[in-house]
C-alpha cells in the first residue's frame, strides 16, 4: 500500500471515528511518516476551506460505501493547493487509490473533479488562502470571545507550528548548538528541523525535552519547589513532572494509562531525574479515595477537551463539540473536589487544561471556589511572567491564546489558576 493510500485510509478514521493522528502513526512506516505529517495536518488545518471547494464541483454527494473517494480528493487538494505537488501527479495517484478503494466509475468523476480544479486553481486562491474553523468549533469559541479573537486565532491556521524544548543544562550553549530562539522563560524555539527529534543534540544526553511553551509556564510559575512534597496527577507523558524534579521537588506522578506511564518513567530515565520520583498507575479519584498522604502540592493537570492544542492537533477542530467540553467538566469537578482533603497546611493546587473554552478553566475554578470556601485564589502577577507582550494573566489566572507571541510562532492555548489552603 503506498503512503498516500495510506493517508486517505487514516484520514477517513481520525474524521469518522474522532480519533487523534498520533494514536494512528504506528501504522507509517518511520520512513513515511514526515510526508504523512506534513499531509494529514496540512488536510486538518484547512479542511473547511477544501470542503468548500468539492463543494463547488461535486455535483451529488459521494455514497458512503464510496467514502474513500472523498478523503483522495482532499488530500489531492491539500497537494495542488497547499504542498504545491504538481498537478500531473497528484491527479494520476489519487485516480488510481480511487480505482483500488471504490471503482472504476467513481475514480473517472475523481479524475473529471481535479482536472477542473486543477485548470481553475487560480480563481480559488482566496478560499485556499482564508482559514476558517468548522462550525462545531465555532461554536465552543462564541461563548467566551470576540470576533476579533476568532478571526485571530484562524490566522494561526496557516503557521506551521514551532518545536519548545524545556531545558535541563546551559540554555545559551544548547540554543546556540541546535541553532533555536531562546524564550524568555528560558525554553528554546526550533522553527524547521530537517531531522527525528532523537538525532537532534542533547536528547541522548537529556538536556531537553518537547514542551509547548505555553504549557510550560504554569510550573514555571510555582518558582520555588525544592524539597516539595508534590503530587502530579495525570502527569503522563511528563513535561511538568520533568520541570518539578528539575526543580529539586519529591514527586509522585500518577497516570491511569500504564503505557504512558511506562513513556513518562522512560523519558524521566532519560534526564537523569528519576532520583525524587515515585509513580502511581491508578485511577486518581479511586487513588484519592484510599490515600491519607497530604501534600505541600498537588499539580491537576485536568483531563480536558484539548481544544487548546489546535494548532499541533487540527483534528480536534473537527471532532470535538461543545459535549465533549460539558463530558469533560464533570470530571474535572470530580477530581478538584477530590484533591481538597490532600492538601498539607498552606498547601498549593496547581490546576491546569489545555483547553481553550473557558467553562473548562476560568468558570471552573469560580465553580470549585464557591464550593470551598477553605480555598483562596493566589493570584499571579503581571510582575512574575513579563514574558511576553501580551496579557497572558488575567485576573490573577493565566490564559494564553494561539496567537499570543505570533512573531515567533504562537502557543497553545492554556490555562493555570494557583489556589492555597488556609489556614
Amino acid at each position: 500500500m503506498t503512503i498516500r493510500r495510506q493517508c486517505v485510509e487514516i484520514l477517513k478514521q481520525i474524521l469518522e471515528q474522532s480519533l487523534f493522528f498520533n494514536a494512528l502513526k504506528s501504522q507509517i512506516n518511520d520512513k513515511d511518516l514526515p510526508f504523512a505529517n506534513m499531509l494529514i495536518l496540512t488536510a486538518l488545518r484547512n479542511l473547511v476551506s477544501i470542503r468548500e471547494v468539492l463543494q463547488k464541483y461535486l455535483a451529488k454527494k459521494i455514497p458512503n460505501k464510496n467514502k474513500a473517494a472523498y478523503y483522495a480528493l482532499v488530500l489531492a487538494l491539500t497537494e495542488i493547493a497547499y504542498l504545491k505537488t504538481p498537478d500531473y501527479a497528484v491527479i494520476n495517484e489519487y485516480v488510481n487509490i480511487t480505482k483500488k478503494t471504490t471503482d472504476k466509475f467513481t475514480a473517472n468523476m475523481v479524475n473529471a473533479v481535479l482536472r477542473r480544479i486543477s485548470s481553475e486553481k487560480e480563481n480559488l486562491n482566496t478560499v485556499f488562502n482564508t482559514p476558517h474553523f468548522p462550525q462545531n468549533f465555532q461554536n465552543i469559541l462564541r461563548k467566551d470571545y470576540t470576533l476579533e479573537q476568532i478571526l485571530n486565532m484562524e490566522k494561526m491556521l496557516s503557521v506551521e507550528p514551532p518545536l519548545d524544548l524545556t531545558i535541563n543544562g546551559n540554555e545559551e550553549e544548547i540554543a546556540e548548538r541546535l541553532n533555536g530562539v531562546l524564550l524568555p522563560n528560558g525554553s528554546i524555539r526550533l522553527n524547521k528541523i530537517n531531522t527525528k527529534i532523537s538525532e537532534l543534540y542533547g536528547f541522548k544526553e537529556g538536556l531537553w525535552w518537547v514542551q509547548d511553551f505555553a504549557a510550560s509556564l504554569p510550573i514555571f510559575l510555582l518558582k520555588n519547589v525544592k524539597g516539595k512534597k508534590v503530587l502530579d496527577l495525570c502527569a503522563a507523558p511528563g513535561g511538568k513532572t520533568a520541570q518539578l524534579l528539575a526543580g529539586g521537588a519529591k514527586v509522585t506522578a500518577l497516570d491511569v494509562d500504564k503505557e504512558r506511564m511506562d513513556r513518562l518513567k522512560h523519558n524521566i530515565k532519560r534526564l537523569n531525574l528519576e532520583q525524587n520520583l515515585q509513580t502511581e498507575v491508578a485511577d486518581a479519584l479511586e487513588f484519592l479515595a484510599h490515600s491519607n498522604e497530604v501534600f505541600d502540592i498537588i499539580v491537576l493537570d485536568a483531563p480536558c477537551s484539548a481544544t487548546g492544542t489546535f494548532r499541533r492537533h487540527p483534528e480536534v477542530l473537527h471532532i470535538k463539540t461543545t459535549d465533549d467540553v460539558k463530558n469533560a467538566l464533570v470530571l474535572q469537578e470530580k477530581m478538584l473536589d477530590a484533591v481538597s482533603s490532600h492538601m498539607a497546611k498552606d498547601g498549593m493546587l496547581l490546576y491546569c487544561t489545555c483547553s481553550i473554552a473557558k467553562d473548562e478553566g476560568e468558570k471552573q475554578i469560580k465553580r470549585f471556589l464557591e464550593r470551598h470556601p477553605e480555598f483562596e485564589l493566589l493570584p499571579f502577577e503581571d510582575k512574575e511572567l513579563k514574558v511576553v507582550e501580551e496579557k497572558i494573566i488575567d485576573n490573577g489566572v493565566l490564559r494564553t491564546l494561539p496567537y499570543y507571541m505570533k512573531e515567533k510562532g504562537g502557543m497553545d492555548a492554556f490555562f493555570a489558576a494557583r489556589l492555597q489552603r488556609k489556614a
